[in-house]
């Protein structure tokens, strides 16, 4: 059953709602846009990418997501990786996701304008969606580490939400940059109807996931898995079914967590706190969204039916529209029912 379980928990429909494009280029696109552009790399094939990507303290972390973004030029690199990310999509049977992308950064780092820019990621990503049927929106977020950056991004964000960008993020040094330097630009976020998912509550505990609620009006959490931290608040978060988008392997990559028993994602789900399970940057943790629900399995115990509760709370705790979400969950629901019997056939 065991082994049931695990292909069950590879092969249903899910959706992502905690994903970065630029750690989500895998190692081969890279070495595409390197030869491309004349950009030389610490190493010259994918085995040596994968080693380079090999996560080992933060600042490396940096270091590598720097670089991976240092390779992008044209407005073309954005469409190649937009379209590359559909493609693992479709390997992994994602089929709606909401993707972070730090526009500000790719904007200093480019010199193309913010236009140029998105252009080339819708091309990528209407071209994905008309060969894998896989669709996405976009979440444009504020880095904490650079506040001063904060309104360029929210006008920017006004500006394209009639291009695919449905919400405002805030991520960066939770510490170092606490949710008081960013209420005003996330109150006009509320005044322009522009939806929220600040991170919070990964590297700081329960008081900075409180002022993202309350002072930035988060409409999910990103990570937000240190609220395990004060039972008030994880009452709070179930009364109110706030998601939590909860992303195990990233946590334990950057030693939130030592290792998945030390996890607290069980015993916020069984607190019904409302969870989604998530890769956030997956060649860069060495994971993938297959991973994270083999996870939920063999480390955290979850049953079918409780596999198919967090794919369909992705798809609840999304930004589609009241029908789209019917739409999804009719067709998430149908295929689990089909693939159960699939499996148990064999």
């Amino acid at each position: 059953m065991d082994m049931n379980l695990v292909e069950y928990a590879q092969r249903i429909p899910k959706a992502e709602l905690h994903v970065h494009l630029e750690g989500s280029i895998q190692p081969d696109t890279l070495l595409k846009l390197a030869e491309r552009n004349g950009i030389k790399l610490p190493a010259s094939d994918v085995p040596g990418l994968r080693e380079f990507y090999r996560f080992r303290d933060f600042a490396h972390f940096i270091e590598v997501y720097l670089m991976i973004t240092g390779c992008l030029k044209t407005p073309d690199d954005y469409a190649l990786i937009a379209y590359e990310f559909g493609g693992e999509c479709h390997r992994q049977n994602i089929r709606y996701a909401e993707v972070t992308f730090t526009i500000v950064t790719n904007i200093k780092l480019t010199g193309l304008t913010w236009q140029e820019i998105l252009c080339g990621l819708n091309q990528g990503r209407l071209q994905a969606f008309q060969d894998f049927g896989v669709h996405w929106q976009w979440v444009f977020d504020i880095v904490r580490n650079n506040p001063e950056t904060q309104q360029a991004v929210l006008d920017i964000t006004r500006a394209a939400r009639d291009q695919g960008v449905v919400a405002l993020g805030l991520g960066g040094s939770e510490a170092e940059y606490p949710a008081d330097l960013f209420v005003s630009t996330f109150q006009q976020a509320v005044e322009a109807g522009i939806h929220r998912v600040p991170h919070s509550g990964e590297h700081a505990g329960p008081p900075g996931i409180w002022s993202a609620i309350h002072r930035l009006h988060a409409e999910r959490l990103g990570h937000g898995v240190q609220a395990i931290g004060d039972p008030e608040l994880v009452a709070y978060l179930a009364q109110q079914q706030l998601p939590l988008e909860c992303c195990p392997t990233s946590n334990i990559q950057l030693g939130v967590y030592s290792d998945y028993a030390h996890h607290p994602l069980r015993r916020l789900w069984d607190s019904g706190c409302f969870v989604t399970v998530n890769s956030d940057d997956p060649p860069l943790f060495a994971t993938d969204r297959n991973h994270e629900y083999r996870v939920l399995v063999e480390h955290f115990g979850f049953t079918a039916t409780e596999l198919e509760k967090i794919s369909l709370n992705a798809i609840q705790a999304s930004f589609l529209s009241p029908q789209e979400k019917s739409d999804f969950s009719g067709k998430f629901s149908a295929e689990f029912e089909q693939l159960k019997k699939e499996i148990a056939r064999h």
